[in-house]
């Protein structure tokens, strides 16, 4: 049994797969699939279905209720939906963990992202690699929502970038380099206000012998989060620009010591402020650098 969230709607039993039907009914599955089997009060889903919920709303949601346990009738389904009875009612949606997509890519996401932290390299680059294979598509895709249930869901795409981040990072610091360029430069176009990427993009280049392209990504980043964007490059990204300027091979590594699987650990995370929501404008941007992120050691 596997409830997909990710992507398209929908559910599999062994060689069968159920697309869920009507986006109120696909709002109200991903509603209760989030909660990992606890009770959901109406007032809770009336919420998460509507902005402003209509005076008909609890009759509707009976109604989605009703016809979600229909549709998972079909796959021998009905029972996982329970109805708590009394304190105002509400439903929870029984499944295991790992029956659920969005769940499972989450927690295999904190995993990674402890083992990275743990410097277990080896280990976190397989386990959000794991993760990664999960990600068919955005989470909420053609489902009721309102903004609260909608912020969850952009929670998961945050979530997906940083996995696909930090998966980056696992590699620069297992030794791979050039080759990881194009997966940095999807990731940027994504999000191009993502410093570690910019770090991870110079490090890329220059740990593959193309310092060029490193300075190269230095200005598109300049250009990008300082020019474009109004953010402050923080201190970190300017000393990486400056070792890579200097030909540093060791502090564009990073000082980092080998984890206890015998791999460079990670790099540090880089921050960005911007002076705009700050209410002042940037200050004057040099192309020479005076501190920056840490990396990863030789392997």
């Amino acid at each position: 049994m596997f409830f997909r969230l990710l992507g398209r709607v929908q559910v599999e039993n062994a060689d069968t797969s159920l697309v869920i039907a009507s986006a109120p009914i696909r709002g109200l599955l991903a509603a209760l699939l989030l909660e990992e089997g606890r009770f959901v009060t109406v007032e809770q889903l009336m919420g998460s279905l509507w902005e402003s919920p209509p005076d008909s709303a609890r009759k509707n949601l009976r109604l989605h209720v009703a016809r979600l346990r229909g549709q998972l009738a079909a796959l021998d389904l009905r029972e996982r939906l329970g109805t708590l009875r009394g304190g105002g009612g509400g439903y929870r949606l029984l499944a295991a963990p790992e029956e659920v997509d969005a769940i499972r890519f989450k927690r295999l996401t904190d995993r990674g992202f402890a083992e990275l932290r743990a410097r277990s390299v080896s280990t976190a680059e397989t386990t959000l690699a794991e993760a990664l294979k999960l990600w068919q598509g955005s989470i909420g895709q053609d489902c009721t929502a309102s903004e609260r249930l909608r912020a969850r869901f952009a929670a998961f795409d945050e979530l997906h970038l940083t996995a696909r981040e930090r998966l980056v990072e696992a590699r620069l610091c297992r030794g791979r380099t050039i080759e990881l360029v194009p997966e940095i430069l999807d990731i940027l176009s994504a999000a191009p206000f993502r410093e570690n990427s910019w770090a991870h993009l110079m490090r890329a280049y220059y740990l593959g012998g193309d310092a060029a392209g490193a300075i190269s990504a230095w200005d598109r980043a300049t250009a990008t989060l300082g020019d474009r964007l109004g953010l402050d490059l923080s201190a970190e990204l300017r000393e990486l620009h400056l070792s890579v300027l200097r030909r540093d091979d060791h502090a564009v590594r990073g000082s980092m010591a080998p984890g206890p699987d015998g791999r460079p650990g990670p790099a540090h995370p880089v921050t960005v402020r911007s002076h705009r929501a700050a209410g002042h404008r940037p200050a004057p941007r040099s192309r020479v650098a005076l501190s920056g992120p840490g990396g990863c050691t030789p392997v």
